[in-house]
């Protein structure tokens, strides 16, 4: 990979005209609502990969709030889509660049973390690699002004002893100024993902399917999603990135809200095929100031 990653969505996923790119995310971003922001300062946020068409609104659901806090470092994790991992996948880029400019990458934070055995630097993994860029015009436009470097780490399903060293690595680089983003989509349904477990009242059955997961995030009980995802076989693409987020530990107190939740199928009524989304945010629970920031 080059030194600057190219994008591979633009044009396609999201916008490649930056004018039109700007008006779209800036618009998903206003939609945030304020009174549903949980209290302290931000920590894992969970958002969704898909084109913005279908996740975009979501997604700006959980960004909207954000812009008070001002993360200087965005470690982001997601599930590896087009690449078979033994280890977790650091990029080598030096930046990613949109249509909106370039986001650097926090290249002593990746140095840091490849010195961990649970990581290693492929960048082939991350070349066609869409769960990471989605974020990055929404991270650009959250914090226009001061856009946080990122930390992009692909994760696949690990043995127990990988993913207590992984946790134990990303807990070193999770300082006061660090949000940790897990980039996932829930249940994928339809014959096309080979996953149909019901076939009646299917929006019903799908939002009490993805309740699960989204409620033992929101636990902070990673086990418990381990758990349910063995038990459900829920096709969360981001499970493994959403439990090794949930592995680095809350703070006593924390408080977690469920901010947007829709299905793709919602757009036309058609589920036979449906993607679901959601956007949950964890923060610390502390009080904030005046200008809803916390320590």
């Amino acid at each position: 990979m080059s030194a600057v990653r190219s994008p591979v969505l633009s044009g396609t996923w999201y916008p490649d005209d930056p004018a039109r790119l700007r008006r779209e995310v800036d618009a998903f971003l206003a939609d945030a609502v304020a009174a549903d922001r949980p209290r302290g300062r931000p920590l894992i946020a969970v958002v969704p990969h898909a084109g913005y068409l279908y996740s975009g609104a979501t997604a700006g659901r959980l960004y909207g709030l954000l812009r008070d806090a001002a993360p200087r470092r965005v470690v982001i994790l997601a599930p590896n889509h087009r690449v078979p991992l033994r280890r977790l996948a650091l990029s080598g880029a030096a930046a990613y660049a949109t249509p909106l400019g370039e986001v650097a990458v926090d290249t002593a934070a990746v140095d840091r973390l490849a010195a961990s055995p649970a990581f290693a630097v492929d960048d082939s993994a991350h070349a066609e690699e869409h769960a990471v860029e989605i974020q990055l015009p929404l991270l650009q436009r959250t914090w226009p002004e001061a856009v946080p470097r990122i930390v992009p780490v692909l994760v696949p399903r690990l043995e127990p002893a990988v993913v207590r060293a992984a946790a134990a690595a990303l807990g070193e680089v999770l300082d006061a100024g660090t949000l940790l983003l897990v980039s996932t989509d829930l249940t994928h349904y339809g014959r096309s993902f080979g996953y149909v477990p019901f076939t009646d009242d299917v929006p019903a059955a799908l939002e009490q399917l993805d309740a699960g997961a989204i409620l033992k995030v929101l636990a902070g009980d990673p086990a418990g999603l381990r758990a349910f995802g063995e038990r459900t076989g829920i096709t969360m693409c981001g499970l493994e990135a959403a439990a090794l987020a949930l592995e680095t530990g809350l703070p006593a107190g924390y408080e977690g809200a469920l901010l947007d939740y829709r299905r793709s199928g919602d757009r036309d009524g058609d589920y036979s095929v449906s993607v679901s989304y959601a956007a949950v945010l964890l923060c610390s629970g502390e009080p904030a100031d005046a200008a809803g920031r916390a320590p």
